[in-house]
């Protein structure tokens, strides 16, 4: 149950997403990012449990025989993971998620402001050339 810390998930991602909808609505791509992102957390709570797992089946040969003497181990990082998989963990990452697209909203609507005026700017001194 290894798993790579350095593969980029879609939380290092840029998604694009259509300014004009609402915030709260969550597209399917969006909703893979918010499980990657609780995944990636719940993996992080528990990475110590997860090393001695992985470790104690790593010196075992015969995987039958791993799978015998680990499961203490495998118990308690999955017991781990368990404790973070409940709806109120997925809610919370949801309701950040959604935050974070609200200010992200902001700021282009400030973009786009700031585009309008540069350009009424740009056509003011073209009128008065």
């Amino acid at each position: 149950m290894s798993y790579n810390k350095d593969k980029k998930s879609f939380s290092d991602i840029e998604l694009p997403t259509n300014p004009n909808l609402p915030s709260w609505i969550i597209t399917p791509k969006e909703e893979k990012a918010i499980y990657e992102r609780w995944r990636k957390k719940a993996f992080a709570h528990c990475d110590e449990l997860i090393k001695n797992y992985i470790a104690c089946t790593n010196s075992y040969g015969n995987p039958l025989e791993a799978m015998k003497h680990c499961k203490g181990a495998h118990e308690a990082s999955m017991g781990c993971v368990e404790q973070f998989a409940g709806k109120e963990f997925m809610d919370k990452e949801r309701d950040e998620f959604i935050q974070e697209k609200i200010e992200k909203k902001k700021l282009y609507k400030l973009y786009v402001q700031k585009q309008k005026e540069e350009q009424e700017k740009l056509k003011a001194e073209e009128k008065s050339s």
